[in-house]
């Protein structure tokens, strides 16, 4: 599965998320990009993500989904923090060297909010995917 990367999503004043942190030296280091309507990353876990040996640990693709979702609202000039999400773990993820996609697409918003989906894919496989709500920041631009 492969992406053009388009516009760097990242807000450059949050460094230190703990997902996309650019300064968070324990994080992933996340950077997110335009693909259209849709927001997309890629990312390699190692060792130090592993639950099962040899494995990704579940809490971890959580982790993952939960920003995807924040971010799927990004590319429509929409930020806003989760207010639920779910995820499920399709296939296991092993640690040796596999690069992972995310995609976070908006699916709905409101003038307090959005929902949006999220799938996890290694290579062609998916291996997790998510939904989930964002309560609108205070600041964020309303639809309409």
């Amino acid at each position: 599965m492969s992406t053009d990367a388009g516009e760097l999503l990242n807000p450059p004043e949050i460094t230190h998320c703990f997902v996309c942190g650019s300064d968070n030296e324990s994080g992933l280091g996340l950077h997110v990009f335009r693909d259209g309507t849709d927001a997309v990353a890629t990312w390699t876990p190692d060792e130090r993500f592993q639950g099962w040996p040899e494995r990704l640990h579940g809490g971890v693709v959580g982790l993952l989904v939960d920003e995807m979702l924040v971010y799927a609202g990004a590319p429509h000039d929409l930020w806003g923090m989760t207010a639920k999400v779910r995820y499920w773990l399709r296939k296991p993820v092993s640690l040796e060297g596999t690069e992972l996609t995310l995609r976070g697409r908006l699916i709905q918003k409101s003038d307090r909010g959005f929902r949006a989906v999220v799938s996890i894919h290694a290579g062609e496989v998916l291996v997790a995917e998510g939904e989930g709500m964002c309560v609108l920041l205070p600041d964020s631009p309303r639809p309409g």
